[in-house]
C-alpha cells in the first residue's frame, strides 16, 4: 500500500494537526485493506452493521498505537492535539462512509465513534508499547477480543490468529514509517526535548 511518509514542501514545520490529517487517512486505507485482506483469506465480513463494527473497533486500536507513537514525539499539548485531530478526521470518514452505505445521523455516528475511542483508551492503557517493538501481546490481543465479538461463529477460532500475526503487525510497520517521517518535521513547539 502506498503511504505517505514524508512532506513534500522542504524546511517547513507543519503542526502536529497537520501530520495527524495525513496519518488518519493512511490509517483509513490500512483498516480497508485489513478487511479486504481478511476476506480473501475467507473471513465472512459483509457489508452492514458488522463491516463497520468491525472498520470502528480496527480503527480505534490504530488510533491507540498512534497515540503511543505521539507520546514519544510530542510534548502533552501536541500529544493531545495530534491524536485528536486524527480521531476526528477518522470520525468522519467513517460516519460518512457509514451513512453513505447504511444510512444514519452522521452527527451520531461522529460522536459514537470518538466515544469508542475514549472508552477503549483506558482498556489500551494498561498495555505496553515499546518505540521499536510496538505494541506488546496483549495491546494486539486485545483488539482480537473485540473483534472475536463481531465476526461470525465460524470465523471466531481463526480471528485473532489471523490479525495478531499478520493484519496488526503489517498494519504497525506502515504506521510507525508514516508516523516517524511525518512527524520529524512536525512544529518542534509540541516535540519533545
Amino acid at each position: 500500500m502506498r503511504a505517505k511518509s514524508r512532506w513534500f514542501a522542504k524546511g517547513r514545520t507543519h503542526p502536529p494537526e497537520a501530520a495527524a490529517g495525513v496519518v488518519a487517512v493512511t490509517v483509513w486505507k490500512l483498516a480497508l485493506a485489513t478487511i479486504r485482506n481478511m476476506r480473501k483469506a475467507d473471513f465472512e465480513i459483509e457489508t452492514g452493521p458488522a463491516y463497520f463494527d468491525f472498520l470502528r473497533e480496527y480503527l480505534v486500536f490504530l488510533i491507540h498505537v498512534l497515540d503511543r507513537y505521539a507520546y514519544m514525539r510530542f510534548d502533552g499539548t501536541g500529544r493531545a492535539a495530534f491524536t485528536t485531530a486524527a480521531a476526528r478526521r477518522l470520525a468522519e470518514l467513517a460516519a460518512e462512509n457509514e451513512c453513505e452505505l447504511l444510512g444514519g445521523d452522521a452527527t451520531v455516528l461522529r460522536r459514537e465513534f470518538i466515544d469508542l475511542v475514549n472508552a477503549r483508551g483506558a482498556d489500551y492503557a494498561v498495555f505496553g508499547f515499546d518505540e521499536k517493538e510496538g505494541p506488546d501481546f496483549g495491546f494486539v490481543r486485545y483488539l482480537g477480543n473485540k473483534l472475536l465479538d463481531i465476526v461470525p461463529p465460524r470465523d471466531r477460532s481463526w480471528v485473532i490468529d489471523q490479525v495478531m500475526a499478520i493484519e496488526a503487525p503489517d498494519a504497525i510497520r506502515t504506521l510507525k514509517g508514516v508516523f516517524a517521517g511525518l512527524a520529524a518535521s512536525s512544529a518542534p513547539a509540541g516535540a519533545v526535548q
